[in-house]
This record gives C-alpha cells, sequence and structure tokens, in this order.
C-alpha cells in the first residue's frame, strides 16, 4: 500500500486580510470547510450572515499559501435578476463585462479579502476565474475550490452538472438563501422543489463527503434593522430545510 503523502502547510500569505468571525456559526462553517474529508459543503443562509465571505477568505488561504492541492479558486454566480429570469444576452457588451454585472459583490468581497490588485493579477495567472454555469458541461474539475453563490436560482439539472464534474482534489461549496429565490415563482409563490439547490439539499442529506450548513436570523451581522425586517418575511414564508 503507497503512504499517504505528507503534506506540510505554508503560512497563510500576509496578503490575505486577517479573518474574524462575527458569529459562532462563521466559526462553525469555515471549521467544516476546512476538512479535510469534506469534498463538498452545501451552505443556507439568509442575506447578511457573512458564508460567502467565509467561503471565499477559507479558499483563498489555501489556494495562495503551499502546501496545499488547490491551485486556482472558480466563483460562479447565476445570471439571473432579481426577480426574474436570465437576461444575459440582452446585457449590452461582450461575455466578460455582462457576466461583472452579476458578480459586483463578488468582487467587493475579494477586494477587501486580498484587495483589487491581487484579484486581478490572479485573475491574469489563471488563479481565480470568474465562471459561468452554462459553460461547465463537459470540464473536469481538478485541483480546484468551487464556490456556487445564489445557488437558489439554478435548476436541478444545473446543480447536478456542476456537482458531477467534481474531480481530484476538488471542494466545492454551493450556498444560497432560499428566502430569496427569484427564479421559480408563479403568481408570487414560489415553488421551491424547483430549485436546484433545494432539491440537492435534501437528495444529499446522507452522501459520504457532503456536509450541511445552515446558518439563521440570529447570525445576520448587518444593521439591527435588517435582523427585524428578515423576520416578518420569514414568518410569512417560513421554509424548513430540516
Amino acid at each position: 500500500m503507497a503512504k499517504k503523502r505528507k503534506i506540510t502547510l505554508g503560512a497563510i500569505p500576509k496578503i490575505v486580510s486577517n479573518l474574524e468571525f462575527k458569529s459562532r456559526n462563521q466559526k462553525v462553517f469555515f471549521d467544516i470547510i476546512s476538512e479535510e474529508q469534506t469534498q463538498l459543503v452545501l451552505c443556507h443562509g439568509i442575506a447578511g450572515t457573512g458564508k460567502t465571505y467565509i467561503s471565499i477568505h477559507k479558499a483563498m488561504q489555501d489556494v495562495l499559501r503551499r502546501g496545499t492541492p488547490y491551485n486556482k479558486l472558480i466563483i460562479i454566480n447565476p445570471t439571473v435578476d432579481v426577480g426574474n429570469e436570465d437576461k444575459l444576452g440582452f446585457l449590452p457588451g461582450e461575455l466578460s463585462a455582462k457576466i461583472q454585472q452579476y458578480n459586483e459583490s463578488t468582487f467587493t468581497i475579494l477586494d477587501k479579502i486580498i484587495g483589487k490588485a491581487r484579484a486581478t493579477k490572479m485573475i491574469t495567472d489563471g488563479k481565480l476565474e470568474i465562471g459561468v454555469l452554462n459553460f461547465l458541461r463537459g470540464v473536469n474539475l481538478e485541483n480546484c475550490y468551487v464556490i456556487l453563490d445564489e445557488a437558489q436560482n439554478v435548476s436541478p439539472m444545473q446543480i447536478k452538472t456542476l456537482m458531477t464534474r467534481i474531480g481530484e482534489d476538488c471542494k466545492m461549496i454551493i450556498q444560497g438563501d432560499m428566502s430569496q429565490c427569484d427564479k421559480f415563482k408563479a403568481n408570487g409563490i414560489t415553488a421551491y422543489e424547483k430549485s436546484g439547490f433545494y432539491d440537492a439539499w435534501f437528495r444529499l442529506k446522507n452522501v459520504e463527503g457532503v456536509n450541511h450548513m445552515a446558518f439563521n436570523r440570529e447570525d445576520c451581522i448587518r444593521h439591527p434593522l435588517v435582523k427585524r425586517i428578515l423576520k416578518t418575511y420569514e414568518d410569512e414564508h417560513e421554509i424548513n430545510l430540516d
């Protein structure tokens, strides 16, 4: 039997900002991602819980430090307007310009974690990729982190296509907020079962190598008014992910 290769991790590069956890569940989420045996994490969290910041920060730590098998971070956001369907083709400009309009919040987080100049250099060097979900069929994802954000707005087939691309040394984080599902609505009512994130959450409950993480309203670290606003919506449209 071949001996398992010993990995010696280098220090987290100083170019990555310090990470301070703002809630207990942020640390729990970070630790789940860090587990060596975890290949896929499904994370549900309402707005303002810091799920995207934590997942990108952890990915950056591992992509940029010596001794890890990860040499690239791929971040994907669905091209779905608030309360509407995909309209990527109707936006002006080249594909990269169209994609950026759906990833402004991602670039804001990258700026906080590593700075705009470093993020730009990583894109140039092929260490950071802002991906398009529609173009991933047939791609084998190896030696990389993959983060799918706003996953509540993708179909079961899209999420299946993404998850079945997992290759050697690939760690994938699929995260979203079912209370902000914009795509699968009819007459103001959301058909949650049509969401790929909702489907995968229950379908993969007992699959080895898959972990689930759920933030709650108390984990919201934004202005206290945001918590009170979210409470009124959750009470009216409560979603059970147990």
